[in-house]
């Protein structure tokens, strides 16, 4: 069945590089766009990564609205083709308006794009094959944020306009899903005029989406800051970090169902602590080697985490709600990435480092729902074991 080729799958994987680098894209040059930009607050500099989430959002619940009149692929190719217009198109401006327009379309694109790089996964997939193809979907993500970071670090040192360029990814993208995906992609069924209910479970799954896209780009808008601001290197070694991170998070993401099999219900734990452990090295990173030993913690699980929130709420997916149903879970992330610099950069001053204040922050909030969702598992192996010594007894 054309599902099972290997065209079709690194097909519909290629969708998958674009969505995460979307905004984390930028990143390593954000200090030399924050120095072109000197007359603007960093907060506002920091919109550069995080405006596009605002439209994904809007745009992600639309796309899954239209996924049941218009064919799948051809809502693919359209916001792939606007993901290209607003990624590459900030390369030719100037001032800071336009910046944050040509931003907002890729926002715009994004959105389309997101549901149904992970809802046709859904719908073409199930059982562990889902949960492996999800695996892989993160991956992807992953990929595409290493290679936009290398490029990135490179060409932000010739000129920041040039760090824009790394969009036209989106290029042979298209030409693998015109072709390839063959407008197969079953269209979602509509019964009465409205998408099928969606259920309550959903919000602890968005929930999650949210505090992890939060957390993460509380390290993708600040890595490149701190780096600057503690002599640590320039925006090449930022560049190298940040692909160092997305290729934790591809490693992790590749072997989550491995992973998840060996740590059982201990798996959520294990990746809270290796968040929680990595940003406590950045709060306190003073050297090269401490800060990569942490973004290498912190992209480990962080890797972990993504594709399992994505696998538990796509549960919920059937054919006539699975474009929603993860519309409304990666919107929830996006909504995160954009909320992470407006919350962030309000943290109280309690170390007299902004930056310090940032990642002790995520440290300990990350740290705390470890410690909690540890003694709710040892609670649950506890009852489970009991329940199953009493079922001996009896025996």
């Amino acid at each position: 069945m054309y599902k099972d080729t290997l065209r079709f799958k690194i097909s519909l994987l290629s969708v998958s590089l674009l969505t995460l680098m979307a905004g984390a894209a930028v990143a390593p040059g954000l200090s030399e766009i924050n120095r072109v930009f000197a007359g603007y607050s960093p907060t506002v500099v920091k919109l550069v990564i995080s405006l596009p989430p605002l439209l994904i959002i809007p745009f992600s619940l639309l796309s899954g609205l239209l996924s049941s009149v218009i064919s799948k692929k051809n809502l693919l190719i359209a916001g792939l083709l606007i993901y290209l217009v607003g990624g590459a198109g900030a390369a030719f401006v100037d001032s800071m308006l336009p910046l944050l327009l040509f931003r907002a379309v890729l926002g715009m694109g994004t959105g389309i794009i997101l549901p149904l790089s992970t809802g046709l996964i859904a719908d073409f997939y199930d059982g562990d094959q889902r949960s492996k193809m999800l695996g892989f979907s993160s991956a992807s993500n992953c990929l595409g944020t290493i290679l936009a970071n290398l490029a990135a670090g490179i060409l932000v040192a010739i000129n920041w306009h040039y760090i824009f360029y790394v969009y036209f990814l989106a290029i042979p993208v298209l030409l693998m899903v015109i072709p390839f995906i063959e407008g197969q992609a079953p269209p979602s069924k509509v019964a009465g005029g409205k998408v099928s209910d969606i259920p309550k479970e959903l919000i602890l799954w968005a929930l999650a989406a949210f505090l992890v896209m939060l957390a993460f780009f509380g390290v993708v808008t600040n890595l490149a800051l701190l780096i600057d601001n503690r002599n640590l290197g320039g925006s090449q070694v930022a560049g190298i970090v940040f692909a160092l991170n997305s290729l934790c998070m591809l490693l992790s993401g590749a072997f989550f169902l491995n992973v998840q099999k060996k740590l059982q219900m201990f798996y959520s734990s294990f990746m809270l602590f290796l968040m929680a452990a990595g940003y406590a090295g950045l709060m306190l990173a003073g050297s090269l080697p401490l800060l990569i030993v942490s973004v290498i913690l912190s992209g480990l699980g962080t890797g972990l985490a993504f594709p399992f929130i994505m696998n538990q709420a796509s549960r919920y997916a059937r054919e006539d709600n699975s474009i929603v149903i993860m519309g409304i879970v990666s919107s929830s992330a996006f909504l995160g990435q954009f909320f992470s610099p407006l919350i962030l950069d309000n943290v109280p001053n309690i170390t007299g480092s902004p930056l310090s204040n940032i990642f002790l922050a995520l440290a300990f909030g990350t740290g705390i729902i470890c410690i909690i969702n540890l003694a709710r598992s040892i609670s649950r192996g506890k009852h489970e074991l009991k329940g199953s010594s009493q079922e001996n007894w009896a025996e």
